[in-house]
Protein backbone atom coordinates (compact mmCIF):
# COMPACT_ATOMS: atom_id res chain seq x y z
CA UNK A 1 0.00 0.00 0.00
CA UNK A 2 1.50 3.33 -1.07
CA UNK A 3 1.82 6.11 1.48
CA UNK A 4 0.14 9.42 0.66
CA UNK A 5 3.55 10.94 -0.10
CA UNK A 6 4.48 8.13 -2.48
CA UNK A 7 1.04 8.37 -4.06
CA UNK A 8 1.47 12.11 -4.64
CA UNK A 9 4.92 11.62 -6.17
CA UNK A 10 3.69 8.84 -8.45
CA UNK A 11 0.63 10.69 -9.70
CA UNK A 12 2.47 13.96 -10.32
CA UNK A 13 5.43 12.26 -12.03
CA UNK A 14 3.05 10.27 -14.25
CA UNK A 15 1.33 13.50 -15.27
CA UNK A 16 4.67 15.06 -16.20
CA UNK A 17 5.68 12.01 -18.24
CA UNK A 18 2.36 11.97 -20.10
CA UNK A 19 2.59 15.61 -21.13
CA UNK A 20 6.33 15.67 -21.92
CA UNK A 21 5.94 14.70 -25.64
CA UNK A 22 3.62 17.69 -26.17
CA UNK A 23 6.29 19.73 -27.97
CA UNK A 24 7.29 16.80 -30.15
CA UNK A 25 3.72 16.14 -31.33
CA UNK A 26 3.30 19.84 -32.10
CA UNK A 27 6.46 19.76 -34.21
CA UNK A 28 5.11 16.76 -36.16
CA UNK A 29 1.96 18.64 -37.21
CA UNK A 30 2.22 20.33 -40.60
CA UNK A 31 -0.72 22.73 -40.12
CA UNK A 32 -0.14 26.43 -39.37
CA UNK A 33 0.07 27.52 -35.76
CA UNK A 34 -3.38 29.17 -35.70
CA UNK A 35 -5.02 25.95 -36.85
CA UNK A 36 -3.02 23.94 -34.32
CA UNK A 37 -4.14 26.27 -31.52
CA UNK A 38 -7.77 26.08 -32.68
CA UNK A 39 -8.02 22.29 -32.70
CA UNK A 40 -5.86 21.81 -29.63
CA UNK A 41 -8.08 24.20 -27.66
CA UNK A 42 -11.30 22.67 -29.01
CA UNK A 43 -10.24 19.14 -28.12
CA UNK A 44 -8.88 20.33 -24.77
CA UNK A 45 -12.31 21.73 -23.89
CA UNK A 46 -13.89 18.35 -24.61
CA UNK A 47 -11.12 16.37 -22.90
CA UNK A 48 -11.34 18.45 -19.73
CA UNK A 49 -15.13 18.03 -19.77
CA UNK A 50 -14.54 14.25 -19.73
CA UNK A 51 -12.16 14.65 -16.78
CA UNK A 52 -14.61 16.83 -14.85
CA UNK A 53 -17.42 14.35 -15.62
CA UNK A 54 -15.30 11.47 -14.30
CA UNK A 55 -14.20 13.28 -11.14
CA UNK A 56 -17.63 14.79 -10.36
CA UNK A 57 -20.18 12.53 -12.09
CA UNK A 58 -23.16 13.99 -10.26
CA UNK A 59 -21.98 17.61 -10.11
CA UNK A 60 -20.72 18.41 -13.62
CA UNK A 61 -23.03 21.36 -14.21
CA UNK A 62 -22.26 22.71 -10.73
CA UNK A 63 -18.53 22.67 -11.57
CA UNK A 64 -19.07 24.66 -14.76
CA UNK A 65 -21.59 26.99 -13.14
CA UNK A 66 -18.93 27.94 -10.59
CA UNK A 67 -16.85 29.48 -13.40
CA UNK A 68 -18.38 32.93 -13.26
CA UNK A 69 -17.42 36.28 -11.83
CA UNK A 70 -13.83 36.05 -10.66
CA UNK A 71 -13.62 32.53 -12.13
CA UNK A 72 -13.57 34.16 -15.57
CA UNK A 73 -10.12 35.51 -14.72
CA UNK A 74 -8.87 31.91 -14.73
CA UNK A 75 -10.48 31.34 -18.13
CA UNK A 76 -8.82 34.43 -19.60
CA UNK A 77 -5.41 33.63 -18.10
CA UNK A 78 -5.36 29.99 -19.26
CA UNK A 79 -6.61 31.00 -22.72
CA UNK A 80 -3.85 33.60 -23.09
CA UNK A 81 -1.30 31.11 -21.75
CA UNK A 82 -2.34 28.44 -24.27
CA UNK A 83 -2.17 30.83 -27.22
CA UNK A 84 1.22 32.17 -26.11
CA UNK A 85 2.74 28.75 -25.50
CA UNK A 86 1.58 27.28 -28.81
CA UNK A 87 2.74 30.34 -30.74
CA UNK A 88 6.13 30.18 -29.00
CA UNK A 89 6.63 26.47 -29.54
CA UNK A 90 6.10 26.94 -33.29
CA UNK A 91 8.39 29.99 -33.53
CA UNK A 92 11.40 28.98 -31.48
CA UNK A 93 13.16 25.77 -30.50
CA UNK A 94 11.38 23.36 -28.16
CA UNK A 95 14.26 23.65 -25.70
CA UNK A 96 13.99 27.45 -25.63
CA UNK A 97 10.21 27.38 -25.16
CA UNK A 98 10.25 24.76 -22.40
CA UNK A 99 13.12 26.33 -20.46
CA UNK A 100 11.47 29.75 -20.57
CA UNK A 101 8.10 28.24 -19.62
CA UNK A 102 9.81 26.70 -16.57
CA UNK A 103 10.08 30.22 -15.15
CA UNK A 104 6.32 30.14 -14.40
CA UNK A 105 6.79 29.50 -10.63
CA UNK A 106 8.93 32.62 -10.28
CA UNK A 107 6.39 34.70 -12.16
CA UNK A 108 3.78 33.20 -9.83
CA UNK A 109 5.80 34.46 -6.84
CA UNK A 110 5.80 37.97 -8.31
CA UNK A 111 2.08 37.92 -9.18
CA UNK A 112 1.25 36.50 -5.72
CA UNK A 113 3.13 39.39 -4.14
CA UNK A 114 0.69 41.88 -5.69
CA UNK A 115 -2.49 39.79 -5.73
CA UNK A 116 -2.17 37.84 -2.48
CA UNK A 117 0.22 40.08 -0.57
CA UNK A 118 2.73 37.26 -0.13
CA UNK A 119 6.29 38.25 0.67
CA UNK A 120 9.00 37.28 -1.81
CA UNK A 121 11.86 35.73 0.13
CA UNK A 122 15.47 36.73 -0.49
CA UNK A 123 16.30 33.37 -2.09
CA UNK A 124 13.40 33.82 -4.52
CA UNK A 125 14.62 37.30 -5.47
CA UNK A 126 18.08 35.88 -6.14
CA UNK A 127 16.54 33.05 -8.17
CA UNK A 128 14.51 35.57 -10.21
CA UNK A 129 17.68 37.54 -11.00
CA UNK A 130 19.63 34.42 -12.02
CA UNK A 131 16.75 33.06 -14.11
CA UNK A 132 16.39 36.43 -15.86
CA UNK A 133 20.09 36.27 -16.70
CA UNK A 134 19.70 32.70 -17.98
CA UNK A 135 16.75 33.66 -20.19
CA UNK A 136 18.84 36.55 -21.52
CA UNK A 137 21.60 34.11 -22.46
CA UNK A 138 19.04 31.95 -24.29
CA UNK A 139 17.60 34.94 -26.15
CA UNK A 140 21.07 36.08 -27.19
CA UNK A 141 21.45 32.86 -29.16
CA UNK A 142 18.36 33.32 -31.32
CA UNK A 143 20.44 33.56 -34.45
CA UNK A 144 20.04 29.78 -34.78
CA UNK A 145 17.80 28.52 -37.58
CA UNK A 146 15.41 26.93 -35.08
CA UNK A 147 15.18 29.94 -32.81
CA UNK A 148 13.32 33.22 -32.91
CA UNK A 149 13.52 36.19 -30.60
CA UNK A 150 9.76 36.67 -31.05
CA UNK A 151 9.11 33.06 -30.04
CA UNK A 152 11.28 33.46 -26.95
CA UNK A 153 9.48 36.67 -25.98
CA UNK A 154 6.04 35.09 -26.41
CA UNK A 155 7.17 32.06 -24.36
CA UNK A 156 8.05 34.47 -21.55
CA UNK A 157 4.62 36.05 -21.91
CA UNK A 158 3.06 32.57 -21.76
CA UNK A 159 4.88 31.87 -18.50
CA UNK A 160 3.44 35.08 -17.07
CA UNK A 161 -0.13 34.23 -18.11
CA UNK A 162 0.12 30.70 -16.71
CA UNK A 163 1.50 32.14 -13.47
CA UNK A 164 -1.56 34.41 -13.33
CA UNK A 165 -3.79 31.36 -13.83
CA UNK A 166 -2.11 29.51 -10.97
CA UNK A 167 -2.40 32.53 -8.69
CA UNK A 168 -6.05 33.06 -9.59
CA UNK A 169 -6.66 29.38 -8.77
CA UNK A 170 -5.35 30.02 -5.25
CA UNK A 171 -7.04 33.39 -4.87
CA UNK A 172 -10.46 32.21 -6.06
CA UNK A 173 -10.83 28.54 -4.99
CA UNK A 174 -14.63 28.73 -5.11
CA UNK A 175 -14.58 28.19 -8.89
CA UNK A 176 -13.50 24.89 -10.44
CA UNK A 177 -10.06 25.22 -12.02
CA UNK A 178 -10.47 22.19 -14.30
CA UNK A 179 -13.83 23.50 -15.53
CA UNK A 180 -12.19 26.90 -16.08
CA UNK A 181 -9.48 25.25 -18.20
CA UNK A 182 -12.22 23.53 -20.21
CA UNK A 183 -13.99 26.86 -20.73
CA UNK A 184 -10.69 28.47 -21.73
CA UNK A 185 -10.46 25.89 -24.51
CA UNK A 186 -13.82 27.03 -25.86
CA UNK A 187 -12.80 30.69 -25.65
CA UNK A 188 -9.47 30.03 -27.36
CA UNK A 189 -11.09 28.04 -30.17
CA UNK A 190 -13.58 30.87 -30.81
CA UNK A 191 -10.79 33.45 -30.92
CA UNK A 192 -8.66 31.35 -33.27
CA UNK A 193 -11.41 30.31 -35.68
CA UNK A 194 -11.17 33.40 -37.95
CA UNK A 195 -7.40 32.83 -38.31
CA UNK A 196 -7.41 29.03 -38.61
CA UNK A 197 -7.92 26.75 -41.62
CA UNK A 198 -9.81 23.82 -40.02
CA UNK A 199 -10.46 22.01 -43.32
CA UNK A 200 -6.79 21.93 -44.32
CA UNK A 201 -5.72 19.48 -41.60
CA UNK A 202 -4.50 16.05 -42.74
CA UNK A 203 -5.60 12.77 -41.17
CA UNK A 204 -2.24 12.28 -39.45
CA UNK A 205 -2.28 15.84 -38.09
CA UNK A 206 -5.80 15.28 -36.76
CA UNK A 207 -4.59 12.15 -35.00
CA UNK A 208 -1.80 14.06 -33.23
CA UNK A 209 -4.23 16.84 -32.27
CA UNK A 210 -6.73 14.35 -30.84
CA UNK A 211 -4.02 12.64 -28.80
CA UNK A 212 -2.87 15.98 -27.37
CA UNK A 213 -6.24 17.60 -26.77
CA UNK A 214 -8.51 14.75 -25.72
CA UNK A 215 -6.07 12.44 -23.95
CA UNK A 216 -2.63 13.79 -23.13
CA UNK A 217 -3.20 17.31 -21.83
CA UNK A 218 -6.47 16.74 -19.88
CA UNK A 219 -5.19 13.57 -18.19
CA UNK A 220 -1.80 15.08 -17.36
CA UNK A 221 -3.39 18.29 -16.07
CA UNK A 222 -5.76 16.39 -13.79
CA UNK A 223 -2.90 14.26 -12.44
CA UNK A 224 -0.74 17.32 -11.83
CA UNK A 225 -3.59 18.89 -9.84
CA UNK A 226 -4.41 15.76 -7.83
CA UNK A 227 -0.84 14.65 -7.01
CA UNK A 228 0.21 17.88 -5.28
CA UNK A 229 -2.52 17.40 -2.68
CA UNK A 230 -0.18 14.89 -1.00
CA UNK A 231 3.28 16.44 -1.48
CA UNK A 232 4.89 19.85 -0.81
CA UNK A 233 4.79 22.51 -3.51
CA UNK A 234 8.59 22.47 -3.71
CA UNK A 235 8.59 18.80 -4.67
CA UNK A 236 6.01 19.55 -7.34
CA UNK A 237 8.35 22.22 -8.72
CA UNK A 238 11.21 19.75 -8.95
CA UNK A 239 9.05 17.19 -10.74
CA UNK A 240 7.78 19.77 -13.22
CA UNK A 241 11.38 20.49 -14.24
CA UNK A 242 11.41 16.98 -15.71
CA UNK A 243 9.13 18.19 -18.48
CA UNK A 244 11.72 20.79 -19.50
CA UNK A 245 14.37 18.11 -19.86
CA UNK A 246 12.24 15.28 -21.28
CA UNK A 247 10.43 17.53 -23.77
CA UNK A 248 13.75 18.59 -25.27
CA UNK A 249 15.05 15.02 -25.29
CA UNK A 250 12.05 13.67 -27.25
CA UNK A 251 12.52 16.31 -29.96
CA UNK A 252 16.26 15.66 -30.09
CA UNK A 253 15.79 11.89 -30.41
CA UNK A 254 13.02 11.99 -33.02
CA UNK A 255 13.69 15.16 -35.02
CA UNK A 256 17.37 15.71 -34.24
CA UNK A 257 16.64 19.26 -33.07
CA UNK A 258 19.81 19.92 -31.09
CA UNK A 259 19.74 22.94 -28.74
CA UNK A 260 22.33 25.63 -29.46
CA UNK A 261 25.24 26.34 -27.14
CA UNK A 262 23.62 29.42 -25.60
CA UNK A 263 20.36 27.52 -25.12
CA UNK A 264 22.26 24.81 -23.26
CA UNK A 265 24.15 27.37 -21.17
CA UNK A 266 21.11 29.51 -20.40
CA UNK A 267 18.98 26.41 -19.83
CA UNK A 268 21.54 25.06 -17.38
CA UNK A 269 21.43 28.36 -15.46
CA UNK A 270 17.62 28.43 -15.39
CA UNK A 271 17.02 24.76 -14.55
CA UNK A 272 19.77 24.54 -11.92
CA UNK A 273 18.59 27.78 -10.28
CA UNK A 274 14.99 26.56 -10.15
CA UNK A 275 16.09 23.15 -8.83
CA UNK A 276 18.21 24.67 -6.07
CA UNK A 277 15.50 27.18 -5.16
CA UNK A 278 12.78 24.54 -4.91
CA UNK A 279 15.04 22.12 -3.03
CA UNK A 280 15.87 24.91 -0.59
CA UNK A 281 12.16 25.63 -0.17
CA UNK A 282 11.53 21.92 0.39
CA UNK A 283 14.08 21.83 3.18
CA UNK A 284 12.53 24.88 4.82
CA UNK A 285 8.89 23.90 4.48
CA UNK A 286 8.96 20.34 5.76
CA UNK A 287 6.90 17.57 4.19
CA UNK A 288 3.35 18.88 4.45
CA UNK A 289 1.07 18.76 1.43
CA UNK A 290 0.85 21.59 -1.08
CA UNK A 291 -1.76 24.26 -0.62
CA UNK A 292 -3.90 23.98 -3.75
CA UNK A 293 -7.52 24.87 -4.39
CA UNK A 294 -9.73 22.07 -3.09
CA UNK A 295 -12.24 22.52 -5.87
CA UNK A 296 -10.57 21.34 -9.10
Amino acid sequence: MLSNHAKGLSITAAGVLIISPDGLLTRLIAADHWTIIFYRALFLAFGMWLVVSFMHPNRVWRQYRSVRGTGLLKVAAYSAGTISFMFAITHTSIANALVILATTPLFAAIVSRFLLGEKIEARALLAIALVAFGVGVIASGTGDATSSLLGDAVALLGAFFLACGLTFARRYPESSTLAAISCSGVLTAILMLPLAAPLDVTVSDMGYLLIMGVYMIPLATAMMFIGPRYIPAAEVGLLLLLETVLGSVWVWLVLDEVPGERTLLGGAIVVSTLAINTAWALGSAGRGPSVLPRRV
